[in-house]
Parts: C-alpha cells; structure tokens; sequence
C-alpha cells in the first residue's frame, strides 16, 4: 500500500506533531507499505504567515527511506484582506484561511493528480485535512484524520475553535477514521455526530534508546546552568502558559528560593512583549532566566536529564509529547487539566495537574518539588512505568496501523 502522511512541518525540524507523523510513515515501511511525507518548507511557524520566519531550501529529502517533499508557502499582497475575503467566499473557508493556516497553491495542484497512493494520513491543520480530504475524494484512496486540536480544558475550552468553524465537521465525518489524542479528544468527535466506532485513540510515544546516553552535564557547562533545573520546553506562547510560569518562579524567587529557570524552544512575540513589558520585576531575577530559542532533538534529551522537574501548564497541547520524554528521563512533570494530560497525569502520584492560569497553584507545585527530591523521584519513576506501559512509538503505531488494516478489510470484503 502506497501512503501519503500530510503535515505542516517535518524532518529536520523537530516537534511534537512532526514526531508523530514521521514515525507513522517509519512504522508504515516496516509494516510493509511505501510512506510518502508532503509538507511545506517552514522552518519557523511564523514563515506559514510572514516572511520573517526562516525555511528549509531543500525541496526534498529522503530520510531513512522516507521520501519527504516540501511545498513552498506564498506570501500574497495585501494577506490580511484576502484572508478575509476567503474566509467567507472560499469553499471551507473559515479554517482554511484562519492564521496560521499558509497559502500553498503548489501542493493543491501537485495532490490534483492522481498519485498513486490507497491511503491518505491527513494532520494537524485544517489546510491539511482539506488537501488530504480533497485528494481522497478525487482518487477514491482511504482516509485518517488527524486534527490534533487545541481546545483546551474540558469544562473550560479555548472559546475560538476555528478547527471546527468551516468544513472540518464534513471532513471527519467522511474519514475512513478519526484519530483523538486522547478520551477528551474522542467525546468532542463524537459529539459533532462522528460514530464512536471511527474514532481511533491514538497517543503519541517515545523511542526509550534515545535517552540511554543523555550528557546532562554538557548542557549545564554549556548554559552556565545553576541547579536545581526548573525546565519549560516547548513553543513558549501565553496559551501555553509561559506568562504564568515566568510569575510563579518569580514569586518563588521573591521567597528566597534558588533554582535555574530554563525556557528551552522558540519564543514568540507574546511571550518577548511580555518580558519587555515587565522587565522591571522580572529583570531583577535575569542571571536565574535562560532562554536558549529553538533546540536540537539530542539537545532535548540533554536538557531532560539534566532537569529537576519539567512545566507544561498548557492549553494549547492536545497531548503533550514532552511530557513522555520527562519521564523517559525520570523527571517529574506539572501539567495542566488540559488536552490529553489528565489521561496520563494522575494528580499527586507520576506528577502534578494545575488550571491554565492559575499561578498560585504552579508556584506551590513547584515549591513542593524543590523541597522534596525523593517525591519528584518517584513521580518520574512512575511516569517512566507508564511511558514502557503504554507509550513507545512502537505499540502506538503497531495500533494506529492495526486499525488501518482493519479498515482495508472491511472494505476489501464489502
């Protein structure tokens, strides 16, 4: 079987959804299949909207027997007034042309050719869902969804779900199957009418060996790094709660407490205006502050075993990958009632959960992992239990492809 994964970004580029889509298409060689990747050429997500992002040059690569082809992102005149006007004249509109959804006119008209391909793995952006929707329309190949929405807590979801706000319902509606994170994930499906029956809960995984030979002690040497490590590695954003972050450590700082604050990942404007603004109270505590931009994936390892704990309060992750690689390297996490986290954090036991804002929570979190190292020991060893249990790449895409076949099968016999 010939498939095609679709996603925004992908290899060299490390994240948590460009993770999880290339070890899908590894999974899929070893079951057999030939895996195509198609994605754009951002490096930065700022290049899907602006051109003051960095990008990959490269057209395409093969990694591992992976054929990856990037598509390059137009930057059209006048954006922000075409947006507008697509978003209500252009069919599925009003998520196709939401920001950070990119214009890549050029993949619309590679994916108008019949390909070759019988299955069709579509991720992460609705501009993405829509060409692998479209493509499976016209060539009559399969397909699996995978929206990977942000819609932040249960009972308290992000208010603009522009995920959901065009054509997204139809296209879910109309996959061969759905993939959720999480059962969080998996009731909001079926509430928009999707049968129970085709939505496939997935979860994203780790590869254990990655973390075997982590150096810990060349990152600390390398940053100047002061223990104990407080770390934060992600796309620090507001929703994904960096503000609150940089507010409880400096309460705790303000206490007398002394520890290292780390922000390992790209920083965005949000987050850089709100360091500028408050540079009086924060500027105080700077030599306590690094920040280091984006991070290789060995750099990562590096980091998490150097830490003392890692924060992810964050509404903006629909499961939260980094979470696993904390405890791959028996690191205690706090995360946030958010996306699939309270399906792996169980509050108090392999780490903490707090509400996305509440700064009073985190900062106490905080405090009782750095007054108590054998709990946070513990809570790691716990979450490492649980990563070998239930979350190697391998049992999730031996399941996600499982499913696939199932699929075949059922239409094979129909």
């Amino acid at each position: 079987m010939k498939i095609l994964h679709l996603v925004h970004r992908s290899w060299p580029y490390h994240g948590g959804a460009e993770r999880y889509v290339l070890e899908h298409a590894l999974a899929g060689n070893r079951w057999g299949h030939e895996s195509v990747i198609c994605t754009t050429n951002a490096w930065d997500m700022s290049w899907l909207v602006s051109r003051s992002g960095q990008y990959i040059k490269r057209r395409s690569d093969i990694w591992n027997g992976i054929e990856i082809i990037r598509f390059p992102v137009v930057h059209p005149p006048l954006q922000n007034l075409l947006r507008a006007v697509l978003r209500r004249i252009s069919l599925c509109g009003p998520d196709r042309y939401f920001y950070p959804n990119p214009f890549i006119p050029s993949l619309h008209r590679w994916l108008s050719v019949d390909r070759g391909f019988d299955f069709v793995h579509a991720n992460a952006m609705p501009f993405m869902l829509y060409e692998g929707w479209c493509h499976s329309r016209k060539t009559g190949a399969g397909l699996a969804s995978v929206p990977l929405p942000n819609v932040g807590e249960k009972y308290r979801s992000i208010k603009a779900l522009h995920y959901f706000s065009g054509c997204q319902k139809k296209i879910l509606q109309n996959s061969t199957f759905v993939v959720a994170q999480s059962q969080f994930e998996k009731e909001l499906y079926t509430g928009m009418g999707i049968p129970e029956e085709r939505v496939h809960i997935s979860g994203c995984g780790i590869d254990q060996e990655e973390f075997q030979n982590a150096d810990p002690d060349l990152v600390l040497k390398r940053f100047g790094i002061k223990k104990p490590l407080v770390l934060s590695l992600t796309a620090h954003c507001r929703d994904r709660g960096t503000e609150h972050i940089l507010e409880a450590c400096r309460n705790l700082w303000m206490k007398g407490h002394e520890f290292t604050l780390m922000l390992a990942g790209p920083v965005f404007p949000d987050v850089e205006k709100y360091l500028a603004d408050c540079s009086e109270s924060v500027g105080e505590f700077n030599e306590n502050i690094v920040i280091t931009g984006y991070v290789s994936n060995s750099d990562r390892i590096d980091l998490l075993a150097a830490a003392d704990m890692l924060l992810q309060p964050s509404r903006l992750d629909c499961f939260g990958i980094v979470i696993l690689e904390a405890w791959a390297s028996g690191k205690p996490v706090i995360g946030c009632w958010s996306g699939g986290m309270p399906d792996m954090i169980q509050d108090g036991s392999n780490g903490f959960l707090v509400s996305w804002g509440d700064t009073v929570s985190l900062m106490n979190r905080i405090e009782i992992l750095l007054g108590n190292p054998e709990l946070g020991q513990v809570m790691g060893s716990r979450g490492r239990k649980e990563v070998l249990e239930r979350f190697t790449w391998e049992k999730v895409t031996d399941s996600f492809y499982r499913r696939l076949s199932q699929c075949c099968q059922e239409v094979s016999s129909v």
